[in-house]
């Protein structure tokens, strides 16, 4: 029987089409539920180049790159888009800084990463 190759294995252990899922809530009620699949290479790549067309930057060190993955990323429980194009003045203009941030961090596994006090307190 042929060895796996490394790339078969890592594909099978991690696929693209995994979603993700995040419910924001305000004042402990549900507002809207996210969700996504793992933001690719080929996604980045995609972004970027939607970026530049639109002469929004080059860098994903910016809030343009949050913006358009929270745009183009972005699904309700069906798999549907729940943002389109002519929604990134609303988002840039209407919600909170610390909202798209939040949701960009969530979509990215940011806040994935065990704490420090989480480490030592399971030693």
């Amino acid at each position: 029987m042929a060895e796996a190759r490394a790339i078969d294995m890592l594909c099978k252990a991690f696929s693209v089409e995994e979603r993700s899922s995040y419910t924001i809530k305000k004042g402990g009620e549900v507002v809207i539920k996210l969700y996504w699949k793992p933001l690719t290479i080929a996604d980045r790549d995609s972004i970027n180049k939607t970026m530049k067309a639109l002469n929004l930057g080059r860098t994903e060190d910016n809030l343009d790159f949050a913006i358009q993955m929270l745009i183009r990323k972005a699904e309700d429980e069906a798999g549907n888009r729940v943002f389109s194009d002519g929604d990134r003045a609303k988002i840039q203009n209407r919600l909170p800084m610390s909202i798209v941030l939040d949701i960009m961090s969530k979509m990215q596994g940011l806040d994935e990463v065990e704490e420090a006090d989480e480490l030592k307190s399971e030693a």
